[in-house]
């Protein structure tokens, strides 16, 4: 390998079966352990249609991710797909959407992890929380920076250990189950069934990462469909058995705390099922869920800065890869770090719907790179990216107003920096060259 490639070549790792177990794994827990309450709280006893409309979209976005990623089988998504098709600003701010999207995330994640840790501690003071979720995302960064066939190994391993102890609870949760929690299907309508929807598809988000991290997938034509595909039908398995579990023992009432927010539904579903015991297996699963999902947001975010980096949309310093364990560890080490400071001294859980708006921008416009396919390129039919983008638009639109103002308005004033930037750049080249 040349010096050059050396700096920035990433390794082929993942075969089929592994990136379709990474991709479930890298799915399975967000929504369950960070985003079940909220959803419930929107969608009423329609959680499993919001659930199941969410993962349409998502799934129709995935295959529409995999058309484009068989063909540039390159790490980055949307915002390498968007360049190679002519257009470097759509693809910055589908990167910076998806930064957004990722550093929001691993946040929030970690605050749910670190939740969950004081509950086993009563009288935790709330910076104690901070300091946990800080720590954890040092820890996932600190794996993170050992390459990706460690941390795929790790990923897949709790993965099997979480199914075990997510089909215990429902196991033993639905003897307890009254089906009556569970009608009408369509809680409050189909508005509030879509807001729901917009609040659980965050919750698919690791189900199109082999399609950004291509260029680590052994024969990427067949691999990223099979991993999409296989892990969206993997993980909406785990999701409806144990949102119907916990919705039929505790209503959707004692699911969304009514007037106050509930966190933790899934604690309250184990120990009424269950028993004290129930609880405990309850927390083990979501220590090891929200911290699987954490690892994951950033296992992926790090190769979309490092393609912007290679670009120079990022400081080139972030599109330097690891010469022994083909890791990105600059953007590791700078994102780690970043949403460490962000956990010891934020809570991001209210601005969860911001980040639904960077990552509805991101799948937008992966769609859009999708059309842009010609005939022989393409995995499926047009129309599949085209419902998928309509499904998009609807999700769009039952997010409330100060949440797209906020995504919105970021990514405008982004895309504004670069732009001065930019022309501030083209004098001096230009002077350069005379």
């Amino acid at each position: 390998m040349s010096a050059g490639q050396s700096k920035s070549s990433l390794r082929r790792t993942l075969g089929r079966t592994a990136a379709m177990l990474l991709t479930a794994a890298m799915i399975i827990g967000t929504g369950l352990f960070a985003a079940l309450g909220e959803t419930v709280e929107k969608a009423g006893s329609g959680l499993l249609l919001a659930m199941l409309l969410s993962g349409v979209v998502a799934l129709l976005t995935g295959l529409s991710a995999a058309s484009v990623g068989i063909n540039f089988p390159e790490e980055g998504g949307g915002f390498t797909w968007s360049r190679k098709f002519g257009y470097p600003t759509l693809g910055f701010v589908a990167g910076c959407s998806y930064l957004g999207k990722g550093i929001v995330s691993t946040v929030v994640i970690s605050l749910a992890f670190a939740l969950y840790t004081a509950k086993m501690f009563e009288g935790l003071p709330p910076y104690g929380m901070h300091l946990i979720a800080s720590a954890a995302v040092l820890l996932v960064a600190g794996v993170n920076y050992f390459g990706l066939a460690l941390n795929a190994k790790i990923a897949i391993n709790l993965l099997f250990v979480q199914i075990a102890l997510l089909g215990v609870f429902v196991g033993f949760a639905v003897p307890a189950v009254d089906a009556s929690n569970l009608v009408p299907l369509w809680g409050g309508g189909i508005g509030s069934v879509l807001a729901g929807a917009a609040i659980f598809f965050w919750s698919w988000d690791g189900f199109m990462r082999m399609a950004i991290m291509a260029s680590e997938v052994k024969d990427p034509k067949r691999t990223i469909p099979f991993a999409i595909i296989g892990g969206i039908v993997l993980a909406a398995i785990v999701f409806l058995a144990v949102g119907g579990a916990a919705l039929g023992v505790l209503g959707a009432d004692g699911m969304s705390g009514g007037d106050t927010p509930n966190d933790t539904p899934l604690l309250q579903a184990g120990a009424k099922a269950i028993g004290g015991w129930g609880m405990w297996l309850v927390l083990a699963t979501a220590w090891l869920d929200t911290l699987t999902e954490a690892h994951g947001d950033l296992l992926t975010v790090t190769r979309v800065a490092l393609a912007m980096g290679k670009q120079h949309e990022l400081p080139a310093w972030l599109g330097v890869v690891h010469e022994r364990f083909r890791s990105p560890h600059h953007a590791v080490i700078t994102l780690g770090l970043l949403c460490s400071v962000l956990a010891l001294f934020l809570d991001l859980r209210p601005v969860l719907e911001v980040a639904n708006v960077f990552t509805l921008t991101w799948y937008s416009i992966v769609h859009f790179d999708a059309l842009k396919l010609r005939k022989e390129q393409r995995l499926v039919w047009p129309a599949v990216s085209w419902l998928g983008l309509l499904g998009c638009f609807a999700l769009f639109a039952s997010l409330p107003m100060w949440a797209l103002a906020t995504g919105f308005g970021t990514l405008a004033l982004v895309t504004g920096i670069r732009w001065f930037v930019r022309r501030l750049k083209t004098p001096r080249a230009a002077s350069t060259h005379r």
